[in-house]
């Protein structure tokens, strides 16, 4: 009964999408954050299966930063989302990431331990510590680590205690898909020194920065086809040379070859 009660309050104000949620979630909720992860929902879902999600990610993880935005062409509603620099660094020690260690106590690579954050270098840095990629994987973590706290039925669907919020509404339909986000700058970036860059096209691959955002297997992939290019430069251009010096005598032998042929047939016809 209480979720008809919530459905008939919201639903005429998402139809006016200018005051879609009460003043206190879309203050909270419609942020400008850098967010990592889009997560998307089934096209024209319940309005107030979207103010239960919303709802339960605010209390559920104080910590996390979410913005809504609509499709309007397909009725989708998305969350784009992140954490607190805060948090990530305590996700970071949950997955034990490694991080590199300041050169004056020893250099090299550790697993990250959030109560020893003087120790990694550039833990200072909030926009430069974690890869684009380390970021997601961390958000990601956080996201399905989001626990039920107290039976709820939506839609039919029991989330019983200490169920994974994001995991039961995949299985169940309700969240239609979670999405890592591209940075648009870096992704500018790889474009002018790597796809095309502006120099010189037969610069170097970057392969550090490929590696920051695609992770190790793709930059390995494009050292081997770097150097498997380079590889067959020499025998191509041998190939060439072989080409130049014996094409003419084998358009002389089948010219050749093709004026006796004629001359057979000429013959024949006279007889």
């Amino acid at each position: 009964m209480s979720y008809v009660l919530v459905d008939s309050l919201f639903r005429r104000k998402f139809n006016n999408l200018s005051s879609a949620i009460t003043n206190r979630l879309w203050l909270n909720a419609h942020t400008n954050y850098e967010c990592d992860v889009l997560l998307t929902f089934p096209a024209r879902i319940d309005d107030y299966v979207i103010i239960w999600f919303l709802e339960q990610l605010l209390q559920l993880a104080p910590d996390i930063r979410i913005s809504i935005k609509y499709h309007f062409t397909t009725g989708v509603y998305g969350f784009y989302l992140t954490f607190t620099y805060e948090r990530l660094l305590k996700g970071a020690h949950d997955i034990q990431l490694e991080k590199p260690i300041k050169q004056e106590f020893g250099g090299g690579y550790k697993i990250f331990i959030f109560d020893e954050l003087e120790f990694y270098e550039g833990v200072e840095n909030e926009d430069k510590f974690f890869t684009s990629q380390e970021r997601q994987s961390i958000v990601r973590h956080l996201l399905f680590s989001i626990r039920i706290i107290h039976k709820h039925e939506i839609n039919g669907i029991k989330f019983k205690v200490d169920q994974s919020l994001i995991q039961r509404g995949l299985e169940k339909k309700l969240i239609r898909q979670v999405l890592p986000l591209h940075n648009k700058e870096i992704l500018s970036h790889l474009r002018e020194t790597w796809v095309w860059p502006r120099k010189c096209f037969f610069t170097r691959q970057p392969i550090e920065d490929i590696r920051q955002y695609f992770g190790v297997k793709i930059a390995l992939y494009f050292c081997w086809i770097s150097f498997y290019t380079k590889a067959l430069c020499l025998p191509a251009l041998y190939g060439i040379i072989i080409w130049f010096y014996t094409g003419r005598n084998q358009d002389c032998l089948l010219n050749f070859v093709a004026k006796d042929l004629l001359d057979n047939v000429d013959e024949k016809n006279e007889y």
